[in-house]
């Protein structure tokens, strides 16, 4: 009865000072009422905070509620283990315990597992700490509105205060950032999930960093733009975990599903990615599993498609959770893009989806016309390239702005950005895309584009083509989905990068992209330029690693189909021409292989002129077979012309310009003219190694401390011819294998000595 009477008594105290108040108010009129606007908010909500001391206790985590939306944090989904998150930990632990003003942002791509630690760390600063720990569900407006309006009765402020905080009023969300300053205990306030940036933007400028010396204010967000969170923010952005930690958190959830080197090729597929690792794990938890391997989850995968097997397990007729799928993920990370005026994120990601995942993207890939197939809905193949410049700028910024794409501390070689999407973003957009051909046709000439600006035969670009080989390799993945114009666009571009990769010293990677297109390149016709292309620098690759006889016996096939399609004078045809004369001749006969290249030469300089680049090659190729057909002063003259030339048009430092000299000292360790030939390799070692690298093929090959070690041993320096040779057969070895022909060529000189 007292209790009922002292309520009774207190509420109707409240009642009286709020009246009091408002009458004193209008008593000094409406046009004083601003200067007692404050007065009035202090009266109502002394009678808000004893009515709300009478309505619920003031405890920091109680989930009850009026008019908000629970407190708690979210229940652990499968393990609680944290794995891999060690340093993170220690620094949000000494935050929530020594509160250090700042607010704390835990940023990174949808199901990097921001929100699985923030709930970690909220539910432990709970249970061992036992304090206060409160967590806003903050996605959207309404959802962090009703967390406030929940925080705020929680402190028991009155409706008056809730009802403003409902409605956006500054000074009351200020009102109870200075509540939980002056707490009487430390706390742990988390806001999950604010990707919105106006919505961050709000909460920044409402001073919810003035009550951070209190207790820990923790944000779990995608925006990771540091500019947004404040000067003083501690922004954490956490990336995929290590391959160990991810294939033990398969081995949490699913101990029997094999041994930890099948974990961890998993865990390889899955990008390390924690959602997709949780919700793979489930799948082979489940009592009634679909799989039961971490190797026959792989083949799924594979086999199914990402989008089909990496799904959310649950009970029959029970519907995804929203967020536990992992492309779902990325749709809301688009959508709020489109929602904040940025609708070309959606189809610019997926074109990027088709490029190699986990491997750099240079930004000037995007500057080039192809561009705007994605923007002609906003009418820019109207606009000038800087508008269209612009607008790919804002988007990209945007995606980088959710995390669904992540900037490369490395830079391209003209020193522009990079930037990659992870493996399972890219794979579910791709998947994921209505449509596919469209995407990946633009793709295809956003990447043809920039390779036919380049010269596979130039030094200068083969940083570009080493940068573009894996995305060209990742677009055949998409040729069963491409229109006939399209594939072979991707093709010719196929055939640029096996030509690049030739010059580059890269072999064997030649042949095998060659390989893996050619089945491809087969739906063109047998007659197709661009199959015929493939065919043409896939034998040159073959021959290149010493199946001389199998590369002459496809290019006398190309030869003849590009003879009969394109007619012999065509410079594609002449190419042809002139590499089945130099795989005539390395199968022994230099005397067919010098005719050959003279009418090559000839059809050359007639078409493109004596010192044009092709032209060039041929020359030098022409002074080697008269060299080896024994007339070395001819063979001499012709060297020296053509060193001279590529020097004067190309540069002294061009990979022709070097292999000219090379050819020429060459010559000489054939003639028994060993101290001009080791003169001449002793500068080309050097010069080698400074222009393309001590690991550069051209460098470890026979070309040319082979030679140099062969012009020693004329000079019966055999020690030193040891020492040279012995080094160059190390790092054959290390850089090209036991098995490279160059490798066995140098291991046979030094045993035969």
């Amino acid at each position: 009865m007292r209790s009922s009477q002292r309520r009774f008594g207190l509420i109707a105290g409240a009642v009286l000072v709020a009246a009091l108040v408002t009458g004193f108010l209008v008593h000094e009129g409406l046009d004083r009422a601003d200067k007692w606007a404050s007065v009035a908010g202090g009266g109502i909500a002394v009678a808000g905070l004893l009515a709300g001391a009478l309505r619920r206790p003031a405890t920091g985590g109680g989930d009850a509620t009026f008019t908000g939306a629970p407190l708690s944090a979210p229940a652990p989904v499968g393990t609680p283990a944290i794995r891999g998150r060690d340093r993170e930990l220690r620094r949000l632990a000494r935050a929530a315990r020594r509160p250090d003003g700042a607010v704390h942002v835990l940023t990174g791509m949808g199901g990097v597992g921001k929100s699985f630690l923030a709930a970690w760390v909220c539910r432990w600063y709970a249970r061992r700490e036992g304090r206060a720990a409160w967590w806003i569900a903050a996605q959207d407006q309404a959802g962090l509105v009703d967390g406030l309006v929940s925080l705020a009765e929680a402190h028991g402020l009155g409706e008056v205060q809730v009802t403003a905080i409902r409605n956006g009023a500054p000074r009351a969300v200020e009102r109870l950032w200075e509540l939980l300053r002056q707490a009487p205990q430390r706390w742990l306030l988390v806001f999950d999930n604010l990707d919105d940036p106006r919505l961050a933007a709000g909460l920044i400028q409402s001073g919810v960093a003035g009550c951070a010396d209190r207790g820990l204010v923790l944000v779990t967000s995608r925006t990771s733009r540091r500019q947004l969170w404040g000067r003083d923010a501690d922004v954490v952005e956490l990336g995929p975990l290590a391959a160990a930690d991810s294939a033990q958190v398969l081995l949490d959830l699913a101990r029997d599903a094999g041994a930890r080197a099948a974990a961890e090729r998993l865990a390889r597929d899955l990008g390390c990615l924690p959602l997709a690792l949780r919700l793979a794990g489930a799948n082979l938890n489940s009592p009634f599993p679909i799989w039961h391997t971490f190797d026959g989850y792989r083949d799924a995968l594979r086999e199914l498609g990402v989008d089909r097997v990496l799904a959310a397990p649950g009970a029959a007729g029970e519907p995804v959770e929203h967020r536990a799928n992992v492309m779902l993920t990325w749709q809301m990370s688009v959508s709020a893009l489109e929602g904040h005026g940025l609708p070309y994120g959606r189809p610019l990601l997926q074109v990027l989806s088709h490029f190699a995942p986990g491997v750099p993207v240079p930004e000037t890939l995007l500057h080039a016309d192809p561009v705007r197939a994605l923007l002609g809905g906003d009418g820019a193949a109207g606009r000038d390239a800087l508008h269209v410049r612009r607008v790919v700028q804002r988007n990209l910024e945007g995606l980088a702005d959710q995390s669904l794409i992540t900037a490369v501390a490395a830079v391209a070689p003209d020193r522009s950005r990079l930037f990659m999407l992870h493996p399972v973003v890219a794979e579910t957009n791709r998947v994921g895309s209505p449509g596919r051909s469209a995407p990946a046709g633009v793709a295809v000439a956003l990447v043809a584009a920039a390779v036919a600006a380049l010269r596979f035969d130039d030094n200068a670009h083969w940083a570009w083509f080493g940068l573009f080989a894996p995305h060209v390799e990742e677009l055949l993945r998409s040729a069963g989905t491409l229109t006939d114009e399209d594939l072979a666009t991707l093709i010719t571009t196929v055939s640029r990068v096996v030509a690049a990769d030739t010059w580059r010293g890269h072999d064997a990677d030649a042949e095998a992209l060659a390989v893996r297109a050619l089945p491809h390149a087969d739906r063109l016709g047998a007659t197709h330029e661009a199959l015929l292309a493939l065919r043409h620098e896939r034998a040159w690759a073959v021959g290149r690693l010493g199946r001389w006889a199998e590369a002459h016996a496809e290019l006398s096939q190309v030869c003849q189909a590009r003879t009969s399609g394109l007619g012999a004078g065509h410079p594609d045809t002449l190419d042809t021409r002139h590499k089945l004369a130099w795989a005539t001749g390395r199968l022994g006969d230099w005397r067919a292989a010098e005719s050959l290249l003279q009418a090559v030469q000839l059809a050359r300089v007639a078409a493109l002129g004596e010192e044009h680049a092709d032209t060039l090659h041929t020359r030098c190729c022409l002074a080697w077979a008269i060299g080896r057909c024994g007339r070395p002063d001819e063979a001499e003259r012709r060297y020296t012309g053509v060193i001279a030339a590529r020097e004067r048009v190309l540069g002294a430092d061009h990979a022709e310009s070097l292999d000219a000299r090379h050819s020429l000292a060459e010559l000489y360790v054939l003639c028994g003219r060993f101290a001009a030939a080791e003169e001449e390799l002793q500068r080309l070692v050097a010069d080698r190694r400074r222009v393309l690298g001590a690991g550069h093929p051209e460098t470890l090959d026979t070309r040319p401390r082979y030679w140099l070690g062969r012009a020693l041993l004329g000079q019966g320096r055999r020690r030193e011819a040891q020492r040279v040779l012995r080094a160059l057969a190390d790092d054959q070895i290390r850089y090209l294998g036991p098995d490279h022909p160059a490798t066995a060529e140098t291991v046979t000189l030094l045993r035969s000595r």
